[in-house]
């Protein structure tokens, strides 16, 4: 398994923006934090979180000033019965484990929210 997340230039039209990758799926990073800035933060058990470090590529030198403050947000996809996936704040996770954080903030994009910033993968309806 692995994963990355981007930034990356677009078309002319577009600003730019960054992306999150895993498997064969990629969701707009910058449109989750558009969405996600509407939507109540909640409490993150990071625990069971941490054994899937190991599939994430991360840059170490990004771990050390990761903000513990800010939200991870997580989407539910439809095609695995709605269970969550973190999209954003990989570093951050990874720096909680390494100072003992069992507890990090965390916004939840629903299943029809995150079709809006899936870019590719699984099924998206037209």
């Amino acid at each position: 398994m692995s994963s990355e997340k981007k930034r990356t230039m677009r078309g002319d039209d577009d600003e730019g923006g960054e992306y999150f990758q895993f498997l064969a799926f990629r969701w707009d990073v910058t449109k989750a934090h558009q969405i996600a800035r509407t939507l109540p933060i909640r409490r993150l058990d990071a625990e069971p979180w941490f054994g899937l470090l190991g599939a994430i590529r991360l840059n170490e030198r990004h771990v050390l000033y990761a903000d513990l403050e800010r939200p991870l947000i997580l989407v539910r996809i439809r095609e695995a019965d709605g269970a969550a996936l973190i999209i954003d704040g990989w570093h951050r996770l990874a720096r909680a484990q390494r100072e003992g954080v069992k507890d990090l903030p965390a916004v939840l994009l629903d299943e029809n929210q995150e079709l809006e910033v899936r870019i590719f993968g699984g099924v998206k309806p037209l």
